[in-house]
């Protein structure tokens, strides 16, 4: 019986994954990111938004917390380098290692555009009935509680 309920929550699990991107990442971020004067990308804004909440992190740990693999971290660090949306920084302790954080510029502009993106995703969820919502606000907080306890 366990393994058979273990067996439904990992198809669910894996059917809600792509869900979530589709719904999330390519119709609400996506208009949200098209009002941002550069040309941010959505793994970009997620590198960003993930420095503003941890601070300074090295290219391997912001990789690892967004599942991105390193030669594409490689690229898109670049990339909001030369944007000057982000700088390298030595490590204070071990001068070899080297962390990324946001600049000042960095910092305005995620600031700036969450109300945006947040702002989009009200937008998405207005026509959903207030129950509707009550029931996915205690439902994402249950899947939080529970992915918490996974890691």
């Amino acid at each position: 019986m366990k393994r058979a309920v273990m067996n439904r929550v990992v198809d669910d699990f894996l059917s809600l994954l792509p869900l979530m991107r589709r719904s999330v990442s390519k119709k609400v971020l996506k208009s949200a990111l098209a009002q941002i004067e550069e040309p941010i990308t959505m793994p970009q804004f997620e590198i960003m938004k993930t420095l503003l909440e941890e601070g300074r992190l090295h290219i391997a740990k912001i990789g690892e917390k967004l599942s991105i693999p390193k030669p594409q971290m490689t690229h898109l660090i670049d990339r909001l380098v030369s944007l000057e949306i982000v700088q390298r920084q030595a490590d204070k302790i071990d001068r070899r290692t080297i962390n990324i954080a946001l600049t000042t510029k960095g910092k305005t502009m995620i600031e700036e555009h969450d109300g945006m993106v947040r702002e989009s995703i009200i937008g998405k969820l207005s026509c959903l009935t207030d129950a509707e919502l009550q029931e996915m606000s205690d439902s994402l907080r249950k899947l939080s509680r529970i992915l918490f306890k996974l890691q």
